[in-house]
């Protein structure tokens, strides 16, 4: 695998920029402090801002970290013929950070707002323990699954949770109040200087295989940003568990990076042409065009 850092430019109106996903041939990004879910064009100008929070929490600045809904994954699905988006909050701080966004581009952008408190306490009950917080950093979903990646860059639990697409979307566009099965699995991941990474990012690659970004931060905690070291972009069988990733560097350089979500924008045979969004805390987001190479 080689990846090449091809293009990159900055995202201007986006606060931390924190997915992207391509619909319609639009890009569709969202930031972790920010109200709104934004579509570019390919030239990245803005066409529409679509609302995410009720209009009494609306802003067009920046919200403050402590009051944050801190969506951090997003991933679209075809839901009874239908393409749905997926917005989730991390949940990295219980209640506030507890939100799904529900969009409807079919519907003109139409917005449910879902509060994941039950299934996320199973999360943090189940599988990640009172010493550490759930992160939820990233999301994608074939014709039958749904995966929900936890950032696990301090406990050294990067974890995969695998949900029926089918269940979920009943659990949350329904008045069905089970919460859905789900499976569980363990990833590990490189680092940098003995400083582990964690996922950040997912987008489909195909039906089997999930293109990944895992970032590293020199920080002692979940929420609390630290100095960037870099960025690693890979590929993954959620079944398999079989991953093969590259750090992004130019020579011995590694780019200081903190690639934040990823996904194909076009493959001709084993290259693939990506697009990423970068957050770096408190300055401008940037758009990264990077080649991989299989």
């Amino acid at each position: 695998m080689q990846l090449k850092l091809i293009n990159r430019k900055t995202l201007k109106g986006i606060p931390s920029a924190s997915g992207i996903e391509l619909y319609a041939n639009k890009r569709y990004i969202i930031g972790d402090d920010s109200s709104w879910l934004f579509i570019l064009d390919r030239d990245l100008n803005v066409l529409e801002k679509v609302a995410l929070l009720k209009k009494e929490k609306l802003s067009d600045e920046p919200i403050e970290k402590k009051h944050k809904p801190d969506f951090e994954a997003m991933t679209f699905a075809k839901i009874n013929g239908e393409d749905i988006l997926f917005i989730f909050g991390s949940g990295s701080k219980p209640k506030k950070r507890d939100k799904l966004i529900v969009v409807f581009p079919e519907r003109q952008h139409a917005v449910k707002r879902f509060g994941l408190e039950y299934l996320y306490n199973t999360l943090r009950e189940n599988e990640i323990g009172e010493e550490h917080k759930l992160n939820i950093e990233a999301a994608a979903a074939n014709n039958t699954k749904l995966y929900l990646f936890h950032r696990g860059n301090i406990s050294g639990k990067n974890l995969v949770f695998s949900f029926s697409l089918n269940d979920f979307a009943d659990y949350v566009l329904t008045e069905n109040n089970s919460i859905p099965a789900y499976t569980v699995s363990s990833c590990i991941l490189p680092s940098i200087n003995g400083i582990a990474s964690g996922f950040s990012g997912t987008s489909l690659l195909n039906e089997k295989h999930i293109l990944f970004s895992a970032s590293v931060e020199d920080t002692e905690n979940e929420i609390d940003d630290g100095m960037v070291l870099g960025s690693f972009i890979g590929i993954l069988n959620p079944e398999t568990k079989e991953l093969n990733y590259k750090l992004l560097q130019q020579g011995a350089e590694i780019h200081a990076i903190k690639i934040e979500s990823v996904c194909v924008l076009q493959t001709q045979e084993k290259i693939h042409t990506l697009l990423a969004v970068t957050d770096s805390d408190g300055g401008a987001s940037e758009l990264l065009e990077i080649e991989l190479a299989e």
